[in-house]
């Protein structure tokens, strides 16, 4: 039988995991709808840059310079254009590279005539390729030549290395600018703020669509459970009134028949009779009690008890049952200083009914035993109750703990149920092992006081 699950919270929990699921997806898809946005946008800026660059240059003929150096003509023309080019808004740096690497002209001067032979970016521009960087410049690239004489402003940028080529495709430059584009970074952060308003209500959106659905859902549980829950209470009253009137027909109609014989009798035979009715009475008596027992609140009055004495004290009034059965009950308390809070009256009653249980399944030269032992789960101590009798199969042990369901033709089957009870209204876990021919094991777990 395996142990009670702890109620499920289904609100409760679809409220925080939904929330941090969806928060998640709304935060990830918001970043990288964010980048994608910049990386066009910049990519749309150095686009646009580089053709402007290029048709500069190839308007005013100037193209040539980056092949000749020698003509004045090409130069002057040439240093024209990039005065204009340093000169755009935005612009804070502009460098001019020759095919070896070497920098022909820069809005930084004392950068003209260095050659940089470490620069990635200025490769792949020299391969053909529209290089855009754009971004907060890394500390660790502080110390780059090329990044010498940039301001604070500089500190988001976008850098695009433009290659220049000759009416036959060939790479004969490469123009790299620095700009610190800020209406396009107002624009990118405008399309930011954007897209996290659109991630957020989105999110809210679904978070409350959905969190209205399984409040809907679980309302109609909740109101589904209780219809059940009328339907099996109908039904246990049912079994209830069917097993009382089973119980107490039997013995009530011994009564009646004693009381009649009894009135025709002589004074022995009327106490004989007497007798049958008192026992029947008590029969009686026995099943109400026991179902007293299962309405009644447990645990109102607690006290310490010590499990080893209490495993004592029952192991010696149950051997001699179990020797009259030509049983026998062996008792193993290694756990001697295990204590719990409970009603000791009650504790006792429950493990009697569990070893009177026990004496039951086994025939004559059956052996049970009675441990107290440490538990796996902290705080926590042990019992188990073992016999060696013919065990129960599946579909027997699925409803063994069911309040009236008994194999006995004189049980009332509230046995292992108000034990059940009993055990989790102290705080503790009763579980049953058993199979077909196998025996039956009960382990009770409970709290350490």
């Amino acid at each position: 039988m395996p142990l009670p699950l702890p109620p499920f919270r289904l609100l409760r929990w679809f409220g925080l995991l939904s929330a941090a699921v969806i928060g998640a997806i709304a935060i990830a898809n918001g970043a990288l709808m964010s980048q994608f946005l910049n990386q066009q946008l910049f990519q749309r800026e150095a686009t646009i840059t580089a053709d402007f660059v290029r048709n500069i240059l190839l308007s005013d003929g100037s193209l040539e310079h980056l092949r000749d150096q020698s003509d004045p003509e090409l130069k002057q023309r040439f240093k024209g254009s990039l005065v204009h080019l340093g000169n755009l808004r935005d612009v804070l740096r502009a460098n001019v590279y020759l095919g070896d690497r070497r920098l022909l002209w820069s809005t930084n001067k004392a950068l003209v005539g260095q050659v940089f032979t470490d620069n990635d970016e200025l490769d792949e521009a020299l391969r053909g390729e529209l290089v855009v960087h754009a971004g907060h410049i890394p500390k660790k690239e502080l110390d780059k030549r090329e990044h010498e004489g940039l301001g604070s402003q500089a500190q988001f940028f976008v850098e695009i290395y433009i290659p220049i080529l000759d009416a036959k495709q060939q790479v004969i430059g490469v123009v790299e600018l620095y700009k610190a584009p800020l209406a396009l970074t107002h624009a990118i952060q405008t399309g930011r703020q954007m897209v996290a308003t659109a991630a957020l209500l989105s999110a809210l959106l679904l978070f409350g669509s959905l969190y209205w659905l399984v409040r809907r859902a679980d309302r109609t549980l909740r109101a589904q459970q209780a219809q059940l829950l009328d339907a099996e209470t109908l039904a246990a009253v049912g079994e209830l009134a069917a097993s009382v009137a089973h119980n107490i027909r039997n013995p009530l109609a011994s009564i009646r028949s004693s009381a009649e014989l009894a009135l025709d009798a002589s004074a022995e035979q009327a106490r004989e009779n007497a007798q049958d009715i008192l026992r029947d009475a008590d029969r009686i008596s026995s099943r109400i009690n026991e179902l007293l027992r299962l309405a009644k609140p447990v645990g109102e009055q607690r006290e310490r008890v010590g499990l080893a004495d209490l495993l004592r004290r029952c192991a010696a009034e149950q051997t001699q049952v179990f020797e009259r059965r030509q049983q026998s009950l062996a008792l193993v308390a290694s756990d001697t200083n295990a204590a719990t809070q409970a009603d000791p009256q009650l504790l006792r009653h429950l493990l009697d009914s569990l070893l009177a249980n026990a004496a039951e399944a086994m025939g004559p030269g059956g052996r049970c035993a009675l441990r107290l032992k440490p538990t796996a789960t902290p705080g926590f101590h042990q019992i188990e109750i073992e016999d060696a009798g013919s065990g129960m199969p599946p579909e027997v042990l699925k409803q063994v703990a069911r309040p009236f369901f008994t194999t006995k033709p004189q049980g009332l089957g509230l046995g292992l149920a108000l034990a059940r009870r009993t055990v989790e209204r102290l705080g503790g876990r009763l579980a049953v092992y058993s199979a077909a021919g196998a025996g039956t094991t009960i382990t009770i777990e409970l709290p350490s006081a």
